[in-house]
């Protein structure tokens, strides 16, 4: 039952988007790592 629905072509999309999620979280803890986000001054700081 379940073989006829899990075909290579879904099973393809699946781990496509799996990676796909992968990367763009990598890329948004790397930039967000680059820049330090977090770590800069607070407008109010300064005062």
């Amino acid at each position: 039952m379940f073989k006829n629905k899990l075909n290579g072509k879904a099973i393809s999309i699946f781990i496509g988007k799996v990676v796909l999620f992968y990367v763009i979280l990598m890329l948004l803890v790397y930039f967000f790592g680059y820049l330090g986000h977090g770590q800069s001054n607070f407008i109010y700081n300064e005062f």
